[in-house]
């Protein structure tokens, strides 16, 4: 890749390039009003099914002043209660997002692997930057740490994972869990995260398609979330990339598209992992742009994506297998 790519329909997967070439463009700086923005967006709540139950859980804040106390969404198998929970955190830029919206994906996760899933809400920006979604994140998965009884009492694994802006709060929970004396963490899920602010990175510089996670998109929501602090020698648990020190930090699972601007980023903190000596899978799925998963479930490498996921969180799971 050479120069500044604004149209990525040449370099896509074939299955995928029709659907992307009709996706509208979006400018985020014309929003004026993020609440009626968020409103058109919205996803009514799924009931439970027969065999996953949904519950919303209102859990104690972290919040620095106290006055604020997220919420969680509890998915939990009917049938064969389990002691192992995932922690889902959603994308949406920092900006954007709800927990209904990723009911379907996180109903998928009890039914194919078994396990609790727990999304959280969390505090958006502009309105909300940095520190309120990390702490209401954090206040979650202590939540979860604590061994309610709607997840079976004492955990005996827990898993962070999250998706776009979700990765990156799915890293910054893995980093306070180790610094913070917080839940033991058996893995770390980061599906096409969020790392870097800085955007210095070869992807980061060059991609920059206005119909898809762009760069012109990228600073907008940094600039949003980080408000005040963007700009300055930012906390790694604003920006899991300026972490000095990856070790001591659960096992991860890295999942990476070809063309994204998230690439570069994703990668090297894989690579950065796998030095501090934490065992980390990295997953690059050629001919994809950021958020292909949504909008081309059907395509093969789509497909290929999704099983590589749920995979993931099946190993992390598994039995530990013994020493010899």
């Amino acid at each position: 890749m050479t120069g500044v790519i604004t149209d990525l329909v040449p370099l896509l997967d074939p299955e995928i390039a029709p659907l992307f070439e009709k996706v509208p463009a979006v400018d985020y700086a014309a929003v004026t009003d993020w609440d009626a923005a968020r409103a058109t967006r919205f996803v009514e709540p799924m009931d439970s099914t027969d065999t996953v139950s949904i519950t919303n859980v209102t859990v104690q804040g972290m919040s620095r002043d106290r006055t604020h106390d997220p919420v969680a969404r509890v998915y939990a198998p009917k049938n064969s209660p389990s002691p192992h929970t995932l922690l889902w955190i959603h994308g949406g830029g920092f900006i954007g997002g709800h927990i209904n919206d990723n009911d379907r994906i996180c109903i998928s996760f009890v039914e194919s692997v078994g396990c609790n899933v727990v999304a959280a809400a969390y505090r958006l920006a502009p309105e909300h930057t940095f520190p309120a979604a990390t702490d209401d994140c954090y206040a979650v998965l202590k939540w979860i740490g604590s061994g309610p009884d709607i997840l079976g009492g004492e955990p005996e694994k827990t898993a962070v994972a999250g998706g776009s802006a979700g990765g990156c709060l799915a890293a910054s929970m893995a980093l306070m869990a180790r610094d913070l004396d917080g839940p033991s963490l058996c893995h770390q899920i980061l599906v096409f995260p969020v790392l870097d602010d800085r955007l210095t990175t070869h992807s980061a510089r060059v991609i920059d398609d206005p119909r898809t996670w762009s760069r012109t998109k990228a600073l907008f929501s940094w600039q949003a979330y980080l408000g005040k602090a963007y700009g300055a020698d930012v906390s790694p648990y604003a920006a899991p990339a300026r972490a000095d020190d990856l070790s001591g930090l659960p096992p991860a699972s890295v999942f990476v598209e070809e063309l994204d601007l998230l690439r570069d980023e994703a990668v090297e903190y894989a690579t950065r992992l796998t030095a501090a000596g934490v065992r980390t899978a990295l997953n690059v799925y050629p001919g994809t742009h950021h958020g292909h998963t949504g909008l081309a479930p059907k395509a093969a490498v789509s497909r290929r994506t999704t099983r590589d996921i749920l995979e993931a969180i099946q190993k992390a799971f598994a039995p530990t297998r013994a020493s010899t």
